[in-house]
């Protein structure tokens, strides 16, 4: 089975941001949610979310920022 990354993100409060708190590998959406409640579980977190890495959209090109070039 092909496992696709997830980005896990979360919260302790509903007023502060959600910050990144790592990754997950899993082979559908429903595992994801599994594994990082799992994986992250040791806070009390108001809200715990995973976005698959491929549904992220980047607004700064990385390359261009490590480009000494540039």
């Amino acid at each position: 089975m092909n496992k696709k990354l997830y980005e896990v993100f979360a919260r302790h409060k509903r007023e502060e941001p959600l910050g990144h708190i790592g990754t997950v590998r899993a082979t559908s959406d429903v595992f994801a949610r599994v594994y990082a409640r799992n994986t992250y579980d040791e806070e009390n977190w108001a809200e715990l979310v995973v976005v698959p890495r491929s549904a992220i959209i980047p607004v700064l090109d990385l390359e261009l920022l490590l480009d000494p070039k540039s």
